[in-house]
């Protein structure tokens, strides 16, 4: 499969699980990660686009599971960060089954989003192991690589990637237009 990954419109936002959209064979590739990873950031740099897919620098801003096409050929769910966020609980597990009922019936890939400058959680760690048991091809995005010296860069990468056992990985940095073709490179990959 070929993307041009220049043509991206917003679809629709889901709140709970009976507002998923069926989009039939049109395959679905999910974005994760903490909150304040990158993920709207990352899409909007895929998408070489500025605004379509909103952006913050608090913690907690995406509350929903926002879908995206590309090119009319694959769709793109933003999904709400896990981990830290100046919410109530009782809100973020609501989060939690909103991206556990989307990851367990929908994607058939997903970008699992890192910066770079962090160790892997418990989090991160449940996240992995509930990839690996679906059985869901995944691609690891070290995020955020410009905010590192290339030394520090091979270390956290090592780091991160010794732990969540030798995922595929790309670095990417929106700031340094690094990462960009690689990552899609892989996407399409996978998706043929």
């Amino acid at each position: 499969m070929k993307l041009s990954f220049q043509n991206a419109k917003f679809l629709k936002t889901a709140v709970k699980p009976e507002h998923f959209p069926d989009f039939g064979t049109t395959p679905e590739i999910a974005v994760v990660g903490r909150s304040n990873v990158g993920k709207s950031t990352l899409l909007n740099h895929l998408f070489k686009s500025k605004n379509l897919v909103k952006t913050s620098s608090t913690p907690g801003k995406t509350q929903a599971i926002n879908f995206f096409s590309l090119d009319g050929t694959a769709i793109f769910a933003d999904l709400p960060g896990y981990g830290y966020a100046k919410v109530p609980i009782l809100e973020r597990k609501k989060w939690g089954e909103l991206i556990e009922s989307y990851l367990s019936t929908k994607p058939n890939m997903i970008l699992f989003l890192m910066d770079i400058r962090r160790t892997p959680n418990p989090d991160d760690v449940q996240m992995l192991q509930w990839i690996e048991a679906s059985g869901i091809p995944a691609i690891l995005v070290l995020t955020k690589v410009d905010k590192v010296k290339r030394g520090e860069r091979a270390k956290q990468t090592k780091n991160i990637v010794d732990r969540l056992n030798n995922l595929p990985y790309v670095h990417y940095s929106t700031v340094k237009n690094e990462g960009r073709n690689q990552l899609i490179h892989q996407i399409c990959e996978v998706l043929n």
